[in-house]
Order: structure tokens, then C-alpha cells, then sequence
């Protein structure tokens, strides 16, 4: 093509003044960037409208694609703090029973103590009241044997026949029988 138009140029050349090149630098650069843009307006219209089309609809493409993960990522980011808030809902309760049962089984423990510290004490009360009237038994069994021992040693001092006689009648007269 470029041979054409060479071809064109000099003979165009030769019919206004015959066979000659045109060496002026400006003139020639002026003429040849003149046709390179309106080839290249010509050509390269189509493609580069074709190749812009695409780009736009490309990015078109992912700006959609970026909003709807966008929507996505908000929805997501909703559910989850809702699930966040649910879950610190639920942990508060939970402390909250925790707490309270907490509490409860202090009171519990601490009731069951006094229980069993009274109950304690009523058994050493109860046991040492039976140990005091176990002794007090002692002692009395004690003081009778005592009193028997030292009775009948007098007895068997003071009463001589005579005297064992007449405490006897005394006895039978007492009861009804003479």
C-alpha cells in the first residue's frame, strides 16, 4: 500500500514538474502524519470503539460484581452480629444463672452446716446429759451401797437381840398383825 501511494506521489511529481523528490522534511512529515491519523481513524476506529466497549462493560461487570459482594458482605456482617448479640445475650444469662445458683448453693451449704452444727450440738448436749445421768446413777448406787454398808454395819452394832426383837413387834404392830 505504502508502494502505491510512493508510486502515486511520484508520479504526480513528474506531471507538474517532472521527476523529482520533494526533500522539504516539514511538508513530507505533515503529509505523512495527515495519513497515518486518517488511516488510523479509519482502521482503528472499529477496534479501538470494539476494544473500549469491552472494557466498559468489563469494569461494568465487576462494579456490579463488587456491590453485590458489597450486599452480600453487609448482610453477612448483619447476621453475624445479630448472632453476636444473641450469643452475649445467651453468656449473660448464663453468668446471671450462674450467679444465682451460685448463691443458692452457698445458701445451701451454709444451711446444712448450721443444721449440722446444731444437730452436733443437741447430740453432745443429749450425750452429755446421758453421761451426767449415767454418773448421777453411779453416784447414787454409790451412796446406796454405801448407806446399806454403813447402815447394816450400825445396825449390826446398835441391835443386839433385845432391840431386834422389839423393832420387829414394833413393825408386825404397825402393819396390823397384833
Amino acid at each position: 500500500m505504502i508502494e502505491t501511494l510512493l508510486f502515486l506521489a511520484a508520479a504526480h511529481s513528474e506531471v507538474e514538474s517532472g521527476f523529482g523528490l520533494n526533500l522539504n522534511i516539514f511538508e513530507t512529515n505533515l503529509i505523512n502524519l495527515t495519513l497515518l491519523v486518517g488511516i488510523l481513524v479509519y482502521f482503528g476506529k472499529p477496534v479501538l470503539t470494539n476494544v473500549l466497549s469491552e472494557r466498559r462493560s468489563k469494569i461494568a461487570e465487576q462494579i456490579k460484581a463488587v456491590e453485590q459482594k458489597q450486599k452480600q458482605a453487609e448482610v453477612t456482617l448483619a447476621k453475624e452480629q445479630k448472632k453476636l448479640e444473641e450469643a452475649q445475650a445467651i453468656a449473660a444469662q448464663i453468668r446471671s444463672d450462674a450467679t444465682t445458683n451460685a448463691q443458692k448453693a452457698r445458701e445451701t451449704i451454709l444451711a446444712q452446716g448450721e443444721k449440722e452444727v446444731q444437730r452436733l450440738k443437741e447430740m453432745a448436749g443429749k450425750d452429755l446429759s446421758s453421761e451426767q445421768e449415767k454418773a448421777i446413777a453411779q453416784l447414787r448406787e454409790r451412796v446406796v451401797a454405801l448407806s446399806l454398808e454403813k447402815a447394816s454395819s450400825q445396825i449390826g452394832t446398835l441391835l443386839n437381840d433385845e432391840a431386834q426383837r422389839k423393832l420387829i413387834d414394833n413393825s408386825i404392830a404397825k402393819l396390823g398383825g397384833q
